[in-house]
């Protein structure tokens, strides 16, 4: 053999191993890579066995939990925004339901041993703008309206015009056989505080009239007052008492300017009685002296001899 050919064949065994030792590279990379996929592979798979448990526990406890929040609230009928499945109406302080009634589950109440049967109890609620769940209250089925599948509810409690306008449907409405009670006593509180409150302000609004009414009355006994007092121009015109137009202190202050003026004639008459009775004393006096000299010298003569 040449050294040509074997130069070539030497060529041709280092290509061969290099290309061998290249391909060996690969399939390493490739081991190593499937190896740690593998390995990933598996945590994940145990991890997610453990999140599988936890989220099969969280369930049971999440039913758990469901079971005890629905204890005492009976059955449940939903109502959603809109469409035929059914509906709630405002009629005054009633509310008509379409799609409720005796074929799902409203159906009057039967006293033991007895055919008498008392209207079934609803409890309502609804949404507000924020999609908040709102009590609205406790109602009654009206009997003579119960049908299979349509009702009327009357309010359990006297619902108030102001109230009864804030009652919107139009969001969907929840009804509940029941509530628990210590809920429903908290409500029934609260309506009769709510009673109490409003019978007070008709009490006060009473008494407010009464008080208005009084003091009307006093304000217009005392205007009478004041024109006995100060005069009434529309009073009537009587000679013998004056005091009726021009008022009793006009009238007294020209009584009291007439009783002026007779005590000072009474006074001036006096004095002229006095000064009278004392120039006469004093004429009688002068008759008197005059008198007595007359008697004097008139003696005298009488007694002369004859």
């Amino acid at each position: 053999m040449n050294k040509y050919l074997r130069g070539t064949l030497f060529f041709l065994v280092l290509a061969g191993l290099g290309t061998e030792f290249y391909f060996a590279g690969l399939v390493l990379k490739r081991r190593f890579t499937i190896e740690s996929a593998l390995a990933k592979a598996v945590v994940d798979s145990q991890k997610a066995i453990q999140a599988e448990e936890k989220a099969r526990i969280d369930i049971t406890a999440a039913k758990s939990a469901l079971v005890s929040a629905k204890l005492g609230w009976g059955f449940e009928w939903e109502f959603p925004a809109g469409g035929n499945i059914g509906s709630v109406s405002v009629a005054g302080p009633r509310l008509n339901v379409n799609g409720l009634g005796r074929s799902n589950g409203l159906v009057p109440i039967t006293k033991p041993g007895t055919t008498d049967q008392f209207p079934p109890i609803a409890h309502v609620f609804t949404l507000d703008a924020q999609n908040q769940v709102v009590y609205v209250g406790e109602f009654a089925a009206r009997l003579d309206q119960l049908q299979d599948t349509n009702c009327v509810l009357e309010p359990t409690w006297l619902a108030l015009p102001q109230e009864i306008a804030n009652w919107n449907f139009s969001r969907g409405a929840r009804i509940r056989s029941q509530i628990p009670p210590g809920t429903r006593n908290s409500f029934s509180s609260l309506n009769q505080t709510i009673m109490r409150s409003f019978q007070q302000e008709g009490l006060t609004d009473i008494h407010i009239q009464d008080q208005t009414r009084l003091n009307a009355a006093a304000e217009e006994g005392l205007n009478v007052r004041k024109r006995e007092l100060t005069g009434d121009p529309d009073g009537p015109e009587i000679a013998e008492h004056p005091e009726y137009r021009s008022g009793l202190v006009a009238a007294l202050k020209n009584l009291e300017e007439d009783r002026n003026a007779v005590q000072a004639e009474v006074d001036d008459l006096r004095r002229r009685l006095k000064t009278a009775t004392e120039l006469r004393q004093e004429q009688m006096n002068e008759i008197r002296q005059k008198a007595g000299v007359g008697s004097a010298a008139s003696a005298r003569l009488s007694q002369r001899p004859e």
